[in-house]
């Protein structure tokens, strides 16, 4: 449907709340206990049908395109009006299973995956979802038209065409083996539009899907709300009559809100509030920790004076203390890591890591090198630069930690703070020195990451800086199928990317997911970007 402007009001929502901060309301009027532990339902216990789930999100989506966008403020509130071709298990971050494709079949030669397809699904209009509409929106993934900004398209390089023998089947063909192929096609970002919408319509204005939730209303600022679709494919499914996700991107009013009951969940930063919540509502609520895939970082415009010097992007990456970043950012709870998460299977091992610039223990020896190097590149009496970043707690916070950490080397920064919208915008156009915030990835995967973000045209390689070495290097270990053999490569083009750095990773970010438990199964993943439809959710009495 098309985006309504109707819906409840801020006042509406806030309710009269206190807005001085959590400690105010911890005694506030919180559901009363249903159960102790993760979300899932007591043994015996059957799913209750109806009711509205009422989530968090931080702010107003730049737009609705999924194919388009890069942040979880789009993502959330629009998947669970879609479907994927192949999905993340909820329950298991490690495991594909089907969702649009019933099965798949891999050719020998590892080139071609043959996708069967479901039949008897409708998208919300009533168009009967057929392989035209995978192919459509995989074509506008992998290859945009020129009004289009794909920010995975790297991920799918290996791609040479899309086939459709048949209305019910789907045939990807391969330039090379992928061994990332199908964890990709999987990641959450890659919903399937119906094949008229991308040629007629806007998906950016427009949400039409195949998934157990419609778009009902989108208040700017104030609220995203979802309605039930009667027409699911799934029998039974969902259990939900509707989703309303708030716009909160102030956190104390967003905790306030969770603790008064006015949001069944709620993800914090904030170690107190999760353990206070922990504390005084263990019988009442679920608090669930995880290092996540996303990261604190800093990228520099290489094609921007002084930072098309190397010496200079080295020297700023030398002048962040990574184990500060850590203590300041995340209350000690993170973790420094380079540019695949620390406890990653493909993550460079810790000792290797602080052989690395930037990662050394002795930071004191850093910072004198980055001022050596400033000097030779004629700054050694410092300069002046401008960092973009988001609005919000999550962006500003490291983006003021670290305009502190280049001060000590002369950098003198001024931030500038855009809402996402305008952020991505001048992003995509190259119109930046530095920005600062954090970086997250989809899928635990060296495909995902590098492709998306330090290929030559990779779309989130924002600063289009191009090393032909790391390109070859990306695409060996991509059609690598042995495991150990693959895993060489990967800490090869990880210490290729650091050495050339342009993106400074600093440290991984940690959430904390709270919730009620009246929300029954409800499972939280390290990553925001694979499941996010919320199709068996139900909600007990409380």
């Amino acid at each position: 449907m098309l985006v309504s402007r109707k819906g409840l009001s801020r006042r509406e929502f806030l309710g009269g709340l206190v807005l001085t901060g959590a400690g105010a309301i911890l005694g506030a009027c919180a559901p009363q206990a249903a159960q102790q532990g993760s979300g899932q339902a007591p043994a015996g216990d059957q799913p209750r049908r109806g009711g509205v789930l009422n989530l968090w999100v931080g702010g107003d989506p730049p737009s609705f395109d999924a194919h388009q966008e890069s942040t979880y403020q789009t993502l959330h509130p629009a998947s669970p009006c879609y479907n994927l071709l192949v999905q993340y298990d909820p329950k298991d971050h490690t495991k594909v299973i089907p969702d649009l494709a019933e099965r798949w079949d891999v050719s020998s030669d590892g080139k071609v995956y043959t996708f069967y397809l479901k039949q008897g699904v409708k998208f919300h209009h009533g168009k009967p979802f057929k392989a035209e509409d995978v192919k459509a929106s995989f074509e506008r993934i992998i290859w945009p038209p020129n009004n289009v900004v794909s920010p995975r398209k790297g991920v799918f390089d290996a791609v040479s065409g899309i086939e459709t023998p048949n209305d019910y089947t789907v045939r990807f063909i391969l330039k090379r083996p992928n061994a990332s192929f199908l964890a990709n096609i999987a990641q959450g970002w890659n919903v399937i539009y119906p094949k008229d919408l991308l040629e007629q319509g806007d998906p950016k204005k427009t949400v039409v899907g195949t998934g157990p939730f419609k778009l009902k209303n989108y208040t700017r600022g104030v609220s995203i709300e979802l309605e039930r679709n009667p027409e699911y494919h799934v029998p039974g499914l969902p259990y939900l009559d509707g989703i309303r996700f708030f716009i909160v991107p102030d956190p104390n009013t967003g905790i306030a809100a969770f603790l008064s009951g006015q949001l069944d969940v709620y993800r914090t930063e904030n170690k107190a509030e999760a353990d206070e919540v922990a504390q005084r509502y263990a019988d009442k609520a679920t608090v669930k920790k995880f290092t996540i895939m996303s990261n604190y970082a800093m990228e520099m415009n290489a094609r921007r004076r002084p930072w098309d010097d190397p010496r200079v992007r080295l020297a700023a990456s030398l002048a962040i203390d990574r184990t500060a970043a850590v203590k300041v950012l995340t209350q000690g709870e993170g973790v420094a890591g380079g540019i695949l998460r620390p406890d990653s299977q493909w993550a460079l091992p810790r000792a290797e890591l602080e052989k690395l610039p930037g990662y050394s223990p002795n930071k004191a020896q850093e910072i004198e090198q980055a001022r050596r190097l400033l000097a030779e590149a004629g700054l050694g009496s410092g300069f002046k630069a401008t960092m973009l970043t988001r609005k919000g707690a999550q962006f500003e916070a490291p983006a003021v930690f670290l305009k502190d950490q280049l001060a000590k080397i002369g950098i003198d920064v001024t931030l500038d703070v855009q809402e996402s919208a305008a952020f991505y915008d001048r992003l995509n156009r190259g119109e930046f020195e530095l920005f600062g915030g954090s970086y997250s990835a989809a899928v635990d995967d060296p495909d995902a990451v590098f492709g998306q973000s330090y290929l030559c045209d990779s779309e989130r390689n924002y600063s289009k800086f191009c090393l032909p070495q790391l390109e070859d290097l990306f695409i060996r270990q991509s059609q690598t199928m042995d495991a150990n053999q693959r895993k060489q490569l990967v800490w090869e083009l990880e210490r290729l990317a650091l050495v050339n750095v342009v993106k400074v990773v600093m440290a991984y970010r940690v959430n904390w997911w709270l919730w009620w438990n009246r929300v029954r199964n409800f499972y939280r993943q390290p990553s925001y970007y694979l499941t996010e439809r919320h199709e068996d959710v139900w909600l007990a009495e409380s």
